[in-house]
């Protein structure tokens, strides 16, 4: 019985641990992505590019009744470490530091 427990328990841990690292290992090639993108047209045509998306992106301001529907992404906490890809605005300021 307590072998059953400890291998759950390490289970559950070491998969979130990986689930974590995987996810950092996506973050990371959104980057290179970008970066790759920018050398092949422009920074600033790429830094464009996200702005539109995160124009699309913006929370829309939902009735009370109807805000439970909303799926949004929590913005902080452990949340930051199961995201497969970073925020918008932390892409436009990587592009833009590229700049310089």
């Amino acid at each position: 019985m307590g072998y059953m427990a400890v291998t759950i328990v390490l289970e559950l841990v070491l998969g979130l641990f990986a689930s974590i690292i995987v996810m950092w290992f996506s973050r990371k090639r959104e980057f290179t992505a970008d970066k790759g993108a920018a050398y092949l047209t422009s920074s600033e045509k790429m830094v464009g590019a996200l702005r539109r998306l995160q124009a699309h992106h913006e929370p829309s301001h939902l009735p009370d009744q109807v805000a439970a529907f909303g799926i949004r992404p929590k913005e902080g906490g452990m949340a930051k470490f199961f995201r497969s890809h970073p925020p918008l605005e932390e892409r436009i300021a990587a592009l833009q530091n590229l700049k310089k």
